[in-house]
């Protein structure tokens, strides 16, 4: 199995434009330089009222063929206001 490791961040009108029929793939870079194009259907898990936001491992066969697309957890963010 292949690995790669990507950041995707589409917006509300982004994720509306696929169901509007206007874009069927996604196109994102990983950190190593390699590209990988993904069918938008396998986001609909991460699609929320905001877009898709995330980091995300691909998995792929040998072939480079799609086997899994899974979110990475994301960090807390630290509440600068907050007194120590």
């Amino acid at each position: 199995m292949i690995r790669i490791t990507v950041s995707i961040r589409l917006t509300s009108l982004q994720v509306e434009d696929y169901y509007r029929g206007r874009i069927r793939w996604v196109i994102a870079n990983a950190p190593d330089g390699r590209t990988v194009q993904l069918p938008f259907k396998v986001l609909h898990p991460f699609i929320s009222k905001d877009g898709i936001d995330g980091m995300f491992i691909i998995t792929t066969d040998q072939k480079h063929k799609f086997q899994a697309i899974d979110r990475l957890p994301t960090k807390p963010r630290q509440n600068l206001d907050a007194e120590a």
